[in-house]
């Protein structure tokens, strides 16, 4: 099996930096958009019933929606239903049993699984520090330009990686960037003193896990083409830092439900006691 590395973030920037930063924090969390995939938002207009092609209800067919499958049968059978013309990627969507109003009961954590899910991120990296390392290491050096830019609706990446001293420039666009989950935070890392070691881990597989409104965490775990038992070996790494961010005192069951979806097809649900480390 490959070795999962999960981590409990830490950060070495000054205490009067990091105030600084959690206060700017504190204005960016707005309430996230409720969590539906993408195929969900389009489908479910007002009163409008979901409209499923002749290809969707026939993969539909396979997955029996009353049955919890096995971590192993459902990875396998969410692969037979990834019948697109390019390699799908696959889904993890884990349902909590968490109340999002409570300020308390927020999770935000971060996981390196250890397979690559398939996709190389578009980094934006706001530093005056190590700039030609951060260059190879394929991130993008970008300025107050770019800030514009983000102003004025242009957010074509996938993490913006900041060391302190860019904090405050990039307040203007926080009503942009906190509601997608872009804006820089020292908890998930993307705040650093060193931002070419964050970049490096990001780079290599490193992912930020935070709970939306529902609650629920969605994340890729892979791309259909991977082998099954590395698919496994990412769930469960996926599930395990989840499970180690449960909220102190939280007594409850944390993992409510977990699915499996491919692109553009349906989901199974998995039983998840059957995902252990």
């Amino acid at each position: 099996m490959g070795k999962v590395r999960t981590k409990v973030i830490e950060t070495a920037i000054e205490p009067e930096k990091l105030e600084k930063i959690e206060k700017l924090e504190e204005v960016v969390e707005e309430k996230p958009v409720e969590a539906k995939t993408a195929r969900e938002i389009k489908q479910k207009k007002a009163g409008e019933p979901k409209k499923r092609s002749n290809r969707y209800k026939e993969l539909l067919a396979l997955v029996d929606k009353t049955k919890s499958y096995p971590a192993e049968e459902a990875i396998e059978l969410v692969k037979k239903t990834a019948k697109t013309n390019f390699d799908a990627t696959i889904e993890a969507h884990i349902n909590l049993g968490l109340s999002a109003e409570k300020s308390e009961h927020q999770i935000r954590t971060s996981v390196t699984l250890p397979h690559s899910v398939g996709k190389k991120l578009k980094i934006l990296v706001f530093t005056d520090k190590n700039k030609e390392e951060i260059k190879k290491l394929g991130a993008e050096i970008v300025n107050e330009e770019n800030i514009a830019e983000i102003e004025k609706g242009k957010v074509n990446f996938d993490k913006i990686v900041a060391d302190p001293s860019w904090m405050p420039k990039l307040a203007k666009v926080a009503k942009i960037l906190g509601p997608k989950g872009l804006m820089p935070n020292p908890k998930a890392g993307t705040v650093a003193e060193d931002p070419a070691a964050a970049v490096k881990e990001f780079s290599g597989g490193r992912m930020e896990l935070r709970m939306e409104k529902s609650p629920i965490i969605h994340t890729s775990i892979g791309k259909a083409s991977l082998d099954n038992q590395k698919i496994k070996e990412n769930l469960t790494a996926l599930i395990n830092a989840i499970r180690a961010a449960k909220p102190e005192g939280f007594k409850k069951e944390l993992i409510k439900s977990v699915y499996l979806s491919s692109t553009m097809g349906p989901s199974v649900r998995i039983d998840h006691t059957t995902i252990q480390a």
